[in-house]
């Protein structure tokens, strides 16, 4: 997309570009589009040629209501209505394998189409939902609310202190969608953003508890400061009023280092990814108790008598 001037023309008071902070650019286009490719690369690399087949945009959703949401969700990103139905057709295609549909995969597709011809917007979606994030892009992702839990458990091993606050005030499934779901579209810059998704194609899915255990650390001292949970989401969520696309990081001149600082240090968090599959486990055991008590209590409720009749 942004290959065209009529892309400039049309699309630059799209909400999807608010992140964006002059880092893509009409002049620069070329060499970004190039970069684009490698995030092909690197997924080749790391599991092989044919692991992901080519796909063809072909729209192919019989679902009335999932037609509708990509529909709506097309009109919040883009201004105009060529770049609306290019994402609903990419959305459309990708139907068949999902079958399902999350809000996040949305922002992922729509910032992809930026650098990436559909096809391969295609192709690299199917393998981050196969290879990376498996059952994240589900309209109730049990994956993602599992690693939301590992998220947790991992910050209460490591920042017990900083685990114990944000569980006080909210729980960690209400803030990590934006980075695991949406993978940080509208969430970093679009420097960092480019950074991001490169490394995490480059390492797995485990880049995104580091990239999680990097952003809270980058944002102790305001998280313990935080009073309630508004607060806290805001933060979590780099919320663009408390941080502007010029925020820089501590002893850092450059306007914007905040945020690519934050995806340099996930880089150099050190996790197992043994541990990580033990953490799961427990998550998704937590998750089968806490469903087995629900039920438990929703059979009390239907079969309370009413005392009063």
């Amino acid at each position: 997309m942004i290959a065209s001037s009529e892309f400039w023309e049309k699309e630059k008071e799209a909400p999807l570009l608010n992140r964006n902070a002059n880092f893509f650019r009409p002049e620069s286009a070329d060499e970004l589009l190039q970069r684009a490719q490698r995030l092909l690369q690197l997924l080749d690399k790391k599991h092989g040629k044919d692991t992901i087949e080519q796909i063809s945009l072909k729209p192919n959703c019989d679902d009335e209501a999932a037609k509708r949401i990509f529909k709506l969700d097309a009109e919040r990103t883009f201004k105009s209505e060529e770049c609306r139905q290019q994402l609903v057709e990419v959305l459309s295609s990708l139907w068949p394998e999902l079958l399902d549909y999350h809000q996040g995969l949305g922002f992922v597709v729509s910032f992809l189409l930026l650098v990436l011809p559909a096809s391969d917007v295609l192709r690299l979606c199917v393998g981050l939902h196969r290879l990376y994030l498996q059952g994240y892009f589900k309209a109730a992702p049990v994956a993602y609310v599992r690693d939301a839990r590992v998220m947790q458990k991992l910050l209460d091993q490591r920042q017990p202190e900083l685990g114990s606050h944000l569980k006080e005030l909210a729980c960690a499934e209400a803030y990590a969608s934006k980075w695991f779901v949406g993978l940080n579209v509208h969430v970093l810059t679009f420097e960092a953003l480019f950074d991001f998704m490169e490394a995490l194609i480059e390492t797995g899915d485990v880049f995104l508890f580091q990239f999680a255990l990097s952003l809270v650390d980058n944002c102790k001292d305001e998280l313990l400061k935080a009073a309630n949970a508004a607060e806290v989401l805001e933060i979590l969520r780099l919320d663009a009023v408390r941080y502007t696309n010029k925020h820089k990081a501590h002893n850092h001149e450059k306007e914007g280092s905040f945020f690519v600082k934050i995806v340099k240090d996930a880089r150099e968090v050190q996790i197992d990814e043994e541990h990580i599959k033990k953490l799961r486990e427990e998550a998704l055991e937590d998750l089968r108790l806490e469903e087995e008590r629900r039920k438990q209590r929703d059979k009390e409720v239907r079969y309370t008598p009413n005392i009063f009749n």
